[in-house]
């Protein structure tokens, strides 16, 4: 199988699961039994009118099979409509566009915070030059994942909003209020990052090429940054989309900690509320970015390790851990 064939399998895999994820999402949420507006006509703070309700109720086909509403539902989707809210009949794309843009800012900091972290730690338990420090760094891992996300808030916005006053825990103040929340999530996120990261670089720093780069005369920063650390990071791709779902489903408490009107605080209030409209765009949007990325990852397999996307091509199978056991070649 050629990499243009590799390619398009795993495009439609994608698409099949995003498929897969949507209808089951649809069925398990609008065939439920019970009205899905009536709690919303006779909720006593803030009922919706009996007008948009009727209207809604028409939209939606809620007197319809459930096969039905199904259709009528996808077809809208193609057309880029995701529908209205149950809560306030605003449009479900500009209730989600609204909150998108600040889980964005959110989720990419962390992200970037998350490699600083992860390489960071991995780099100090695997070279630092004295024992107890890299005794110290490879414990970080197991305490950053057994620390709950909701209390290293709570540290974080005690330590430096509440006792420094150094970023307020109330007033926006732009870039530098996301700096808190996204340390929080990189904290729970990098754990198992560098737990893998530390394997490959301890692996990948015992292999025979190691020793003839030295031999060479190449200096040992050069080693570690140019050949080690390109070896042994391979594997920690693998979590990269893992570390993307875990940001995006940590969203919903840290935002909640720190009171940013995001997508996770918005997908709190839509299942509290029982707004299944908004559920489900906000379950598609998940799962869309997740597989994205994930087969984004697959595809720099093939990239990163001519080697690793043949086995891949080979095997016609979904991605696998790569092995680093077989040396670099050492460049000439």
């Amino acid at each position: 199988m050629s990499n243009a064939g590799y390619v398009l399998r795993r495009s439609l895999q994608a698409l099949i699961v995003i498929a897969i994820v949507y209808t089951f999402t649809f069925f398990i949420l609008f065939v439920l039994p019970g009205d899905p507006l009536e709690n919303k006509i006779t909720n006593p703070v803030n009922p919706l009118p009996s007008s948009t309700a009727d209207a809604l109720r028409a939209y939606y086909g809620f007197d319809q099979g459930p096969v039905a509403q199904f259709f009528a539902h996808l077809g809208r989707l193609f057309t880029g409509d995701l529908g209205f809210s149950l809560v306030n009949g605003r449009a479900v794309s500009d209730l989600i566009g609204q909150a998108l843009g600040e889980t964005i800012v959110l989720a990419g900091l962390a992200l970037l915070f998350t490699a600083a972290l992860s390489s960071a730690v991995a780099l100090t338990a695997v070279f630092a030059p004295w024992r107890w420090v890299r005794e110290a760094a490879r414990g970080l891992p197991v305490l950053s994942i057994s620390a709950p996300s909701f209390l290293v808030g709570y540290l974080l916005l005690a330590m430096f909003s509440f006792q420094f006053g150094w970023v307020s825990s109330i007033r926006d103040q732009g870039l530098a209020s996301f700096v808190l929340p996204a340390l929080t999530l990189a904290f729970a996120s990098s754990g198992t990052l560098s737990q893998v990261l530390i394997q490959g670089l301890t692996g990948a720093s015992r292999q025979p090429f190691v020793a003839v780069l030295e031999a060479k005369g190449v200096s040992g920063i050069g080693i570690v940054l140019r050949h080690i650390l390109k070896n042994g990071a391979i594997p920690s791709l693998t979590l990269l989309a893992l570390v993307v779902g875990d940001l995006l489903a940590g969203a919903v408490v840290v935002e909640t900690i720190f009171n940013r009107h995001g997508l996770g605080y918005f997908t709190y209030t839509s299942v509290r509320d029982q707004d299944t409209p908004v559920i489900v765009a906000i379950v598609l949007l998940v799962s869309v970015v997740y597989i994205a990325i994930n087969l984004a990852t697959d595809l720099l397999y093939v990239r990163l390790d001519p080697r690793i996307g043949q086995s891949l091509i080979r095997a016609g199978t979904r991605r696998r851990a790569p092995r680093l056991q077989q040396p670099e070649a050492v460049p000439a």
